[in-house]
């Protein structure tokens, strides 16, 4: 969780990084005004950041703030996505709507989310998803499952069990392909 003021610069750059459009003021503005999912991200990030330091009388103005804006947007665009989950550096929403995500969640770096991906509990457990993960739409990820690094988890795919490093899970329930895989598209991976 991000917890100093430098922390939540990284991890804004870090999330601006994997749009593929460089770091700068300039790349910002332009994505946080035409790019609805990253103002939703940003939003997302400060309402988590000023959350926790709520405990501080200084900064209820700022989590109240935050709060309703992230809340806002949080309806509009059909997300659910609780301050509580522990998101690491450079996350990607492509499309975004209809996304669930448990509140005990954990999502590590570089991890792409697109839209009607469900990450839910099962007997109060909650799914832990690895670095350089993309999951496809339609995933549903049920349980303490652990996703692997490097994974890729194809479209429709119900997640049961644990995927492996390096490895591509499909159907229902997923069934882990380990093989090595090439990207074809530069996906943008951000290193702290």
């Amino acid at each position: 969780m991000i917890i100093s003021n430098k922390n939540l610069v990284k991890c804004v750059k870090s999330d601006l990084y994997r749009l593929g459009s460089g770091i700068s003021k300039k790349s910002f503005l332009k994505a946080y005004r035409t790019n609805k999912i990253f103002r939703f991200i940003i939003w997302f990030r400060l309402a988590q950041h000023f959350n926790i330091l709520n405990k501080k009388r200084s900064y209820f103005i700022l989590a109240v703030i935050t709060n309703i804006i992230y809340k806002r947007l949080s309806t509009k665009y059909s997300i659910d996505f609780p301050l509580t989950v522990k998101v690491g550096y450079g996350l990607k929403i492509n499309h975004g709507m209809a996304l669930v995500i448990n509140s005990k969640s954990i999502i590590g770096d570089n991890v792409m989310l697109t839209h009607s991906v469900t990450l839910a509990s099962e007997k109060n457990e909650a799914p832990v998803i690895g670095d350089k993960v993309r999951i496809s739409p339609g995933v549903v990820i049920v349980g303490g499952v652990n996703i692997g690094n490097n994974v890729v988890i194809g479209a429709n795919t119900l997640v049961n069990k644990d995927v492996p490093d390096n490895s591509v899970a499909v159907g229902v329930p997923n069934r882990n392909i380990l093989k090595e895989f090439e990207e074809f598209a530069e996906r943008h991976y951000y290193e702290s």
